[in-house]
C-alpha cells in the first residue's frame, strides 16, 4: 500500500476528498510535523517538506506542493532528481487578482490619504483620482494569476497586454501578448503593471533602476509574483524621488522586509507581508481549491496518467 504523507492542515472533508480519490489503495498519514523517518518512508508527500529531509529518501516519488510557487525548491540545491514536483497552481488566481485589485483601486481612489483624514476629523477633498477604465495594463506572467487579472482588468475597461516567456497563444483576458524582448518599450506605454512572475534566473531584478525609471512617472506598480523581481531598495529611491503614482507590494527581497527598510515610510506604497495569497487558516476557499488540485493529481498519479503543475527544473516554470 502507497504511503502518503500529508503536511498540509487538513480539515475533515478534505481528508475524505483525498481519500476518496485514492480508492482505498493508499495509508495517509496527516502531520504537519513529522519526523524524518515519517519523511523518508513516504512515496507521496503533500506540502512543503525541508528539502534537507527528504534529500537521501530512496522512497519518495513525487512531492505535491500546496503553494502556486516553486521556487522553494528550484532556487536551491539537493532537491532529488527522481521525484517529481508539482504546485496547487490555479488556486490562487482569483483572491491574487482581488488582493491586486484591492490596492490599485485604493492608490487611484485616495483610499489610504481618506483613511488618515478619517482618523483626525478632517473633511477635504485629495484632488486628481484615476479609473481603471481607459487604463493601459501590462502583465507579467499569463499563468493563472495573470489571466485572473487581466479578465477582470478587461471588465473594468481596461486594455490589457501581457508578457511571457514564450508566445504561443492569447489568453482570455489579454488583447495582446508579447515575449519578455519588448518590455522596455511597453512599461513607457503602461498605466499599471503588474508582475506575477515566478523566481528564476532570468527574472531576479528584472526591476532594476533603469526599467523602474522606464516607466510612466503616474503609473501604479503590484508585484504579486516574487520579490526578487524587484531590486527594493531601487524602488524605495525612485519613489522617495517621487516618480510613480504609487506600488502595491506584496513580496520583497529580503523577505520579511527589514524594519528599518525606507520602502516603509514612503505614502504612496502599499506593503503587504506576502499574504496576496491566503490560504490555511484565512481563506476556506482556496483551501478548498488547492485540495482539489491536490486530489485531482492524486488519483491521476495512481492510474499512471500525466499529472497537472509538473515543474520543468530547466525553466522553473511549469512543463504542463
Amino acid at each position: 500500500m502507497k504511503q502518503i504523507l500529508v503536511m498540509a492542515p487538513c480539515r475533515r472533508e478534505h481528508k475524505e476528498m483525498l481519500e476518496r480519490a485514492a480508492q482505498g489503495s493508499c495509508h495517509f498519514n496527516y502531520n504537519e510535523h513529522p519526523s524524518l523517518s515519517e519523511i523518508q518512508s513516504a512515496e507521496i508527500i503533500i506540502g512543503e517538506p525541508d528539502i534537507g529531509m527528504i534529500q537521501n529518501s530512496t522512497t519518495l516519488q513525487w512531492v505535491q506542493m500546496t503553494w502556486a510557487g516553486a521556487d522553494l525548491y528550484t532556487r536551491s540545491s539537493g532537491f532529488p532528481e527522481q521525484v517529481t514536483l508539482t504546485t496547487a497552481s490555479g488556486a490562487f488566481g482569483s483572491v491574487i487578482a482581488e488582493y491586486a485589485f484591492a490596492g490599485i483601486l485604493s492608490l487611484f481612489r485616495h483610499l489610504p490619504s481618506y483613511r488618515k483624514q478619517q482618523q483626525l476629523a478632517v473633511w477635504q477633498d485629495c484632488g486628481v483620482e484615476r479609473t481603471i477604465e481607459g487604463s493601459e495594463v501590462l502583465i507579467l506572467g499569463a499563468g493563472d494569476i495573470g489571466e485572473n487579472i487581466a479578465r477582470r482588468m478587461q471588465a473594468f475597461g481596461a486594455s490589457v497586454t501581457g508578457i511571457r516567456r514564450t508566445v504561443r497563444d492569447l489568453p482570455d483576458g489579454f488583447d495582446a501578448m508579447a515575449g519578455m524582448n519588448a518590455l522596455d518599450p511597453l512599461l513607457s506605454q503602461a498605466d499599471i503593471v503588474v508582475c506575477c512572475l515566478p523566481h528564476t534566473p532570468e527574472t531576479v531584478r528584472l526591476f532594476n533602476r533603469e526599467r523602474l525609471l522606464r516607466m510612466k512617472p503616474d503609473a501604479v506598480l503590484v508585484n504579486v509574483g516574487r520579490g526578487t523581481l524587484i531590486d527594493t531598495n531601487a524602488l524605495a529611491d525612485v519613489m522617495a524621488a517621487g516618480h510613480l503614482l504609487g506600488a502595491v507590494v506584496d513580496v520583497t527581497d529580503p523577505e520579511p522586509l527589514p524594519a528599518d527598510h525606507p520602502l516603509w515610510s514612503l505614502d504612496r506604497v502599499l506593503l503587504t507581508p506576502h499574504i496576496a495569497g491566503p490560504s490555511f487558516h484565512h481563506s476556506p476557499l482556496t483551501e478548498d481549491k488547492i485540495f482539489r488540485i491536490c486530489s485531482d493529481n492524486l488519483a491521476r498519479y495512481l492510474a499512471g496518467e500525466p499529472l497537472h503543475n509538473v515543474i520543468s527544473w530547466e525553466t522553473g516554470y511549469r512543463s504542463r
